[in-house]
């Protein structure tokens, strides 16, 4: 009976129907390695060499960086700071919160919008 069961029952693997059921990656970002954010920045419009440095230097190429302490809140790929001087205008720009600094696309995505509105400001 119980072989009966077992071949009533059809299984399907996450191998027999890939990559339809495979889920689709969120970016072959490789925290530590600059050069895998390098299409994030081409998107954005963002100066490569600059912000590879930028990123080395607040994350060390990592966009999962979470910073809180007394002057610092935020962080992620690019370092933003909302507790700094653009405290109240990250959200307004582009609606980044402590809960998505930490995403590569968001993170890239508001440094652009900060990048063209202000310059390096936010990094100087």
């Amino acid at each position: 009976m119980r072989k009966l069961l077992a071949m009533a029952v059809p299984v399907v693997t996450l191998a027999q129907c890939a990559p339809q059921c495979a889920p689709a990656p969120a970016g072959n970002y490789q925290p530590g390695n600059c050069n895998s954010y390098v299409p994030l920045f081409e998107e954005y419009g963002l100066p490569v060499s600059t912000f590879k440095a930028i990123a080395w230097r607040e994350s060390g190429c990592d966009h999962t960086v979470f910073v809180s302490d007394s002057d610092d809140l935020g962080g992620g790929l690019t370092g933003l700071n909302l507790k700094g001087s653009l405290a109240g205008t990250w959200y307004d720009w582009c609606g980044l919160t402590t809960s998505n600094v930490t995403n590569a696309d968001t993170n890239v995505r508001c440094a652009s919008v900060a990048y063209h509105k202000v310059g390096l400001r936010p990094w100087s």
